[in-house]
């Protein structure tokens, strides 16, 4: 009797842990053989705290992994040892799919992390559009450094530059502030804006936010 019980007891112990709720991370490699045998860590957080975490040998060009699923979490993928960007996500029921393109990931499959992929290109872009514009200066100093037109166009342009970035982030910020992305993005710029744009903020944090930052 007591060997059935604990069978029994096993048995409920296996089909709680089997139903407890995931969601899939598809991985697609494309463009970079080199990632053969790598270990892929991923990290789930909540708050900070990490909830769960797993290490992996990638052996194929393309898995998928069913990962516990805790709550709305940040997911950090990583592939030390290789040139391949840790990439932010945010856990969501259904199918997140990482492509990884040679060294570059992209992420696709759910809402949040298809605005989130938005994101990042949109920051790609705008360090590119930084860049250009100081290889621009840098260009036309040489060629005249005693004009001071010069150096009040670059500062000109590039305070409009960082106006603009600013308003795409505080906008990202709050379609997703009642979501993780949207709190760690709140939190990490918070402090590093002027008061006026951190008014923005406060204009519609949520109520943890503001906790948060007291």
């Amino acid at each position: 009797m007591k060997r059935v019980l604990l069978f029994a007891s096993i048995a409920i112990i296996f089909a709680s842990c089997s139903s407890e709720p995931k969601f899939e991370l598809e991985m697609n490699i494309h463009n970079n053989k080199s990632l053969q045998n790598k270990k892929l860590i991923i990290n789930q957080s909540i708050d900070g705290s990490v909830v769960y975490s797993d290490t992996i040998k990638i052996g194929k060009d393309q898995f998928v992994l069913k990962i516990p699923y805790k709550g709305p979490a940040l997911i950090n993928v990583s592939i030390p040892e290789s040139n391949v960007k840790d990439i932010m996500m945010v856990a969501e029921k259904g199918t997140i799919m990482l492509n990884i393109d040679g060294i570059i990931p992209h992420l696709s499959g759910t809402p949040i992390n298809d605005r989130l992929q938005v994101f990042y290109l949109e920051n790609d872009s705008v360090s590119l559009l930084f860049k250009q514009l100081e290889d621009e200066y840098e260009l036309q100093y040489r060629a005249n450094p005693q004009s001071i037109q010069i150096r009040e166009d670059f500062r000109a342009n590039r305070s409009q530059l960082l106006k603009e970035n600013t308003n795409r982030i505080i906008a990202f910020i709050e379609e997703n502030v009642d979501n993780p992305i949207g709190e760690y993005y709140f939190m990490n710029n918070y402090i590093t804006f002027p008061p006026e744009r951190q008014l923005e903020l406060l204009g519609f944090a949520t109520d943890k936010l503001k906790n948060m930052i007291r």
